[in-house]
Formats: C-alpha cells, sequence, structure tokens
C-alpha cells in the first residue's frame, strides 16, 4: 500500500469518526437543523453526547446507547415503571428530541413519556428510578399522566394522525409557568395549564413503562433550554 492511499484511508477514518453515527436506514438527527431556529435568548444544551450515558442515572440492563441514540429496552418483564434521570434538575424549559418507537410482533405498542416536574422515589420492588409527578407521554398514547396522584390530567389518548408509528417523531415540549404544551411532527398534541402547586423543579426522566412484554424505544437529538421563551419553534401553521 502506497504511503499516499494509507494517508488517504487514515484521514477518511479520522473524518468519519467525527461525525454522528446512526443507522444505515436513518437520515440525521432533525434536532440540529432546529437549533438555528431558537430565539437568540435562548442556550441549547445537549442532555446527551453522542457517546455515553454520561450525566444520566438509570436501571442497569435496560439503558444503553445505540449510534446516535439512546436505546431504552426490557427483555424481562418491568413491574413497576422505570426511568433514565438527567442528573440535573430542571423548571421551566423547552425540550427537542425525536423518538423511534420500535415495532415487530415482539415488541409491544405501549407508549412512554418525559418524567418532568414531579420528583423521583424508590418505587415497588425496590426500584430506586421511580417517579411521583407529571408524565408527558407520547408513542401509541399521548397526553399528561399525574403518577401516583391524578392518573390522566390531559386525556388526548390514542395517538394522533402525525405520528409516524415505528419511525422517529419529533417532539417538543414547551413548560412556560404552569403551562405545558407538546408538539409531535409539527402538530399541536395537547395545551394544560396545570395547578402551581403541583409543579416542581425536578430532573428530566425518559420512560421504560411497567409491562410484562418486551419494548424498545430510541430517543435522540435531546436539546434542552432553561426559562424558554413563550413560542414553539417546531409548529407549523396551518
Amino acid at each position: 500500500m502506497t504511503t499516499t492511499l494509507w494517508s488517504a484511508l487514515v484521514l477518511s477514518a479520522a473524518l468519519l469518526g467525527a461525525l454522528p453515527v446512526h443507522a444505515a436506514d436513518d437520515p440525521p438527527s432533525a434536532v440540529e437543523s432546529l437549533l438555528k431556529q431558537l430565539p437568540a435568548s435562548e442556550t441549547a444544551v445537549r442532555l446527551f453526547n453522542g457517546k455515553d450515558l454520561t450525566g444520566w442515572d438509570g436501571a442497569p440492563g435496560i439503558w444503553s446507547v445505540d449510534g446516535d441514540a439512546i436505546k431504552g429496552a426490557n427483555a424481562k418483564p418491568v413491574p413497576t415503571s422505570t426511568y433514565l434521570f438527567t442528573k440535573e434538575s430542571y423548571r421551566d424549559f423547552r425540550l427537542l428530541f425525536e423518538v423511534k418507537q420500535t415495532m415487530s410482533p415482539q415488541h409491544s405498542t405501549m407508549h412512554s413519556a418525559v418524567a418532568a416536574l414531579g420528583e423521583r422515589f424508590t418505587d415497588k420492588g425496590d426500584n430506586a428510578h421511580g417517579f411521583r409527578g407529571p408524565l408527558l407521554m407520547f408513542c401509541h398514547d399521548w397526553g399528561i399522566w399525574d403518577a401516583y396522584r391524578r392518573n390522566r390530567v390531559a386525556p388526548v389518548g390514542a395517538g394522533p394522525k402525525v405520528e409516524k408509528k415505528g419511525d422517529w417523531n419529533l417532539v417538543e415540549f414547551l413548560v412556560v409557568g404552569n403551562r405545558i404544551r407538546c408538539v409531535a411532527n409539527g402538530a399541536l398534541v395537547f395545551d394544560f395549564t396545570d395547578k402551581p402547586e403541583m409543579l416542581r423543579e425536578s430532573p428530566l426522566g425518559l420512560q421504560i413503562h411497567s409491562n410484562a412484554k418486551p419494548q424498545e424505544f430510541r430517543f435522540r437529538g435531546l436539546v434542552l433550554t432553561k426559562n424558554p421563551e413563550d413560542k414553539l419553534v417546531t409548529l407549523v401553521a396551518k
């Protein structure tokens, strides 16, 4: 092998290593192209470094990194819902991410959620990654479920027509004061204003729901801004 050819191969490998890794049939995350649309007052915080679970805390055996995504999956029954929590806590925030629910005969159509504005606690069965409070639900079932308190408070139910089952869905959650909004693939899914006393600063958690069947969800993008402006950046005007 010539020196020139070897140098070219080394350079190509270095360049490929610097690029985000994703499955061959997956386009790059749509979140990256949205960062320039954020209001000038907001600073983007990447919750996921694209390599490992630094900054997160979750149950071993459930959470891993696969390419440019965080994967949550269970092969055995999950007695109580478990979460991959951020180590930092948040109150008012904008969260942008993409989620894909893997669909196959072996996988359930159970929903997932982002836990927010509540509190971590040890759930039944010594589950150290339990959560009490609002669950911002998506995939298969959408809305807000107030876990271990009021149950469903934002009754959307079955997924909106814009949901891409088995494919990547772009989701925006915007929390300003007591108002919580969700946009999926450009469409407003819910807009709920809660009682002030029901919301508090807390970690955010990605959910694997209690279930006897296998599940798999992949999350990527995962960009957050604190104290956001009262404006949805992914909403597409009709």
